[in-house]
């Protein structure tokens, strides 16, 4: 039986998290991690100081704050940690790197199967075809979301900058004098109703395009992953993972 923690519980994504561990039978609850007041069947406690020793895995999905006191917590336990939370900064995701020297954590910016392989698509595309269009990112989410672009996105600006040589992240455009430049990535962010989770790839070359969107209808996809994710990260030995490493 594997004994799971699990951060940010009364949020969106640890309600599905919740629920899906309510329907295995070998995955139990033992706590949650949270500042918002709900209800489960577990203690529930806003200091990593009161959650209990015995556990298998922690995971998370709150903010940078909190992802951050659960990396401490586990790396002082000795415990794994799978971490969907986004919005990292540089020295956040440092301090990340160096909590992986010492336990594993699984690191993903979406942990939807089908979005990890529309990167593999982007990781296996032609170079050229990337150095002959131009590329743009549209990715749209709740009006609730609270970071912007989506980790994913900026996941998928990665991918592509690293292939393609392009450096340039242009983040929305307005005024004038804006002529594209041959580096550059467009990177956009739209808002609204209850949107769970869309992106858009645009390669626009002379004469033709390639699109790819990948759109999530429920935030399920998300969890399921995260269980996953856990399942195999206790199996490991020190280091940062992410989504290509459990697929591969």
């Amino acid at each position: 039986m594997m004994k799971v923690i699990v951060s940010g519980i009364f949020g969106r994504m640890g309600k599905e998290v919740v629920g899906l561990i309510r329907e295995e039978d070998e995955i139990s609850l033992v706590g949650g991690f949270d500042r918002e007041k709900g209800t489960v069947p577990v203690m529930v406690t806003s200091s990593t100081a009161d959650l209990p020793d015995d556990f298998d895995v922690a995971i998370d999905f709150s903010a940078p704050g909190g992802a951050l006191e659960m990396v401490l917590f586990c790396s002082k336990k000795g415990k794994p940690l799978v971490t969907g939370t986004t919005g990292f900064t540089e020295k956040e995701l440092h301090e990340i790197q160096i909590a992986a020297k010492i336990v594993p954590v699984f690191l993903a910016s979406n942990m939807s199967l089908g979005i990890n392989t529309v990167i593999g698509i982007l990781e296996g595309m032609p170079k050229v075809f990337y150095n002959t269009s131009d590329i743009e990112i549209v990715e749209t989410h709740h009006k609730m979301k609270k970071d912007s672009p989506s980790g994913t996105a900026k996941t998928i600006a990665k991918v592509i900058s690293e292939k393609s040589g392009k450096s340039s992240l242009v983040y929305g455009r307005e005024g004038r004098g804006l002529d594209r430049k041959d580096d550059e990535i467009g990177v956009h962010a739209v808002r609204g109703g209850t949107v769970v989770g869309t992106h858009s790839i645009f390669l626009y070359g002379d004469d033709e395009s390639i699109e790819i969107t990948h759109r999530a209808y429920s935030r399920r996809i998300f969890a399921r992953g995260a269980l996953a994710a856990a399942r195999w990260l206790v199996n490991q030995k020190p280091g940062l993972y992410s989504m290509k490493d459990l697929l591969t």
